[in-house]
C-alpha cells in the first residue's frame, strides 16, 4: 500500500518531465541544418543590397530659359469719330470689318453742302472786314491832313492818336483777323468731312451706314494698327536679374502652327505694375508684321495665346540638376565610384521651371540619385540598376551547363523508367508469342 502511494505521487512528475523533453525535441527538430550547410555562406547569400536609379550629372556653360505664355493685344487700337457733324454721304467699300487700309485712305465722307455754305459766308465776312479796314485807312489819311492844318494856324496841341483814328484802325484790323480765322476753320471743317485712316491697319467694327446722322461724339469705326502687336509675359523676380533684354524672344504654338515652328518678338519694356494675382513682373514684347500674308512665318492674331521663351544671360561652369534631386538643406544625394551614397553641398545659381543650375564640387564617378532617398545614410552601399541590367545580360550570354552527376532522386526516376520500359517490352513479346 505504501509503495503504491509513492508511485502515484511520482507518476505526475514523471509525465511532466517527459512532456518537457518531448516539447524540447519538437521545438529544436526544425532547426536541423542540412548536410554541407555553412552559416557564413547562407548569411552572405541572402544579404540584400539596396537598388537605386541614378542619372549622370552634366556641367557646362548654359543659357537659362524661362518658359511662360501670354495673350496677344493690339499695340494701337483707335475708335474713329467724326470731327464735324453732318450726314454720311459715302462709305469706302474696303471699310468693312477685317478690311485693310493704308494710312490716309478715306473711310467715309460727310455731306459737304452746309459746310460749303458756311465757308462762303465766312469768305464774305472776310471781304467785308478787309473793305472796312481800307475805308478806315482812307479816313486816317484825311485826319492827318486836317491835323497838319490845325497845328499850322492855331498852334493847338491835341491827342494825335484820337485825331488820326488809330483805335478805329486797330478794330478794323482785328476784324480782318477774326474773319480770316473763321474762313480757315470753315475750310478745315470742309476737309474733315472726309474721315481718314490714322495708320496702316484693319477695321475691327463699323458703327454707321449710308445717310447716318453723326456728331463729334459718334464712333464711326474701330481700327487697329497691324504693323505691330504686343504680347505681355510674366517672369519671376529671380529671372529678371539675369534676363537678357537684347536677345530675341521665341514664340510658338504647337497646336496651331505645328511642332518646331516659331516666330520672334523683341523686348519693349518692363511694365511698372506687378501682376495682381501671382505678384510676378510683367514684360511687354512686340511682334513686328504679325499678319503679313505672304510671309513664311505663321500669322498672329489678336487674343492669340502663345508660348514665350525668354533668354537669360549665360551661366558659366554650372551643373544642371532636377528639382526632385535638391534637398531641403541645399544638398544632393550621389552614388560615388565606390557604389556608396554620399551628399554634395550645392550653391543654387538659378531655379528654372524644369531644371536648376548650381555650383558644387562633384567628384569623379559621381552619379545623381534619381529617386527619392527615403531612409538613407552617408556611406550606405547600393547597387545601381545599370549594374543589375549588366549582370542579367551576362547571365543570359552564359552557356547552359548540365551536370553529369545524378542525384538519388534522378537515379530513382531513371530506374523506374527502365523498369517500365522492360515491362513494356516483355508484354510486347508475349503478345507476339500469343499471335503465333
Amino acid at each position: 500500500m505504501r509503495v503504491f502511494n509513492i508511485t502515484s505521487k511520482l507518476l505526475p512528475l514523471c509525465l511532466v518531465i517527459l512532456g518537457l523533453l518531448l516539447g524540447y525535441a519538437i521545438l529544436h527538430s526544425g532547426k536541423q541544418k542540412p548536410e554541407g550547410y555553412s552559416a557564413n555562406k547562407s548569411k552572405n547569400k541572402f544579404k540584400r543590397v539596396r537598388t537605386v536609379q541614378t542619372s549622370p550629372l552634366v556641367k557646362g556653360s548654359v543659357v537659362p530659359y524661362w518658359h511662360t505664355s501670354g495673350v496677344v493685344i493690339p499695340a494701337e487700337s483707335v475708335k474713329v469719330n467724326a470731327r464735324v457733324s453732318g450726314h454720311i454721304s459715302l462709305i469706302n467699300s474696303a471699310a468693312v470689318p477685317g478690311g485693310f487700309l493704308k494710312k490716309g485712305q478715306w473711310l467715309a465722307s460727310l455731306d459737304t453742302k452746309e459746310l460749303n455754305l458756311t465757308l462762303a459766308s465766312q469768305l464774305a465776312q472776310l471781304e467785308q472786314a478787309q473793305a472796312n479796314y481800307t475805308l478806315e485807312q482812307a479816313d486816317q489819311i484825311l485826319a492827318k491832313e486836317e491835323l497838319q492844318l490845325l497845328n499850322s494856324t492855331d498852334g493847338l496841341h491835341v491827342d494825335e492818336s484820337l485825331v488820326l483814328r488809330e483805335p478805329q484802325l486797330t478794330v478794323a484790323k482785328a476784324k480782318i483777323s477774326v474773319a480770316q480765322n473763321n474762313v480757315d476753320r470753315a475750310k478745315l471743317n470742309l476737309a474733315r468731312a472726309k474721315i481718314l485712316m490714322p495708320f496702316d491697319g484693319k477695321v475691327i467694327s463699323k458703327g454707321v451706314g449710308q445717310s447716318s446722322k453723326v456728331s463729334t461724339s459718334t464712333v464711326l469705326f474701330s481700327v487697329i494698327n497691324t504693323d505691330t502687336y504686343w504680347i505681355e509675359a510674366k517672369i519671376p523676380h529671380k529671372f529678371l536679374v539675369i534676363f537678357d533684354k537684347t536677345q530675341v524672344v521665341d514664340l510658338s504654338q504647337p497646336r496651331l502652327w505645328g511642332e518646331g515652328i516659331k516666330r520672334q518678338a523683341r523686348f519693349v519694356s518692363i511694365l511698372p505694375e506687378l501682376d495682381s494675382k501671382d505678384r510676378q513682373v510683367r514684360v511687354l514684347l512686340a511682334i513686328d508684321q504679325p499678319q503679313r500674308e505672304k510671309s513664311a512665318s505663321p500669322q498672329v492674331f489678336i487674343n492669340d495665346f502663345l508660348n514665350v521663351s525668354l533668354k537669360g544671360n549665360p551661366i558659366n561652369n554650372a551643373w544642371t540638376i532636377k528639382h526632385s534631386w535638391l534637398q531641403a538643406d541645399n544638398t544632393i544625394w550621389v552614388v560615388d565610384k565606390h557604389k556608396t551614397l554620399q551628399k554634395r553641398k550645392v550653391n543654387v545659381l538659378f531655379k528654372g521651371r524644369d531644371v536648376i543650375y548650381v555650383e558644387t564640387k562633384i567628384q569623379s564617378g559621381d552619379r545623381a540619385l534619381a529617386e527619392k532617398p527615403g531612409i538613407a545614410s552617408i556611406g550606405l552601399v547600393v547597387r545601381t540598376r545599370k549594374d543589375i541590367s549588366s549582370s542579367i545580360k551576362a547571365n543570359r550570354n552564359e552557356p547552359l551547363q548540365v551536370s553529369s552527376t545524378s542525384s538519388p532522386l534522378n537515379k530513382a526516376q531513371g530506374n523506374g523508367h527502365s523498369k517500365a520500359l522492360s515491362q513494356g517490352q516483355a508484354k510486347k513479346k508475349q503478345g507476339l508469342t500469343d499471335a503465333k
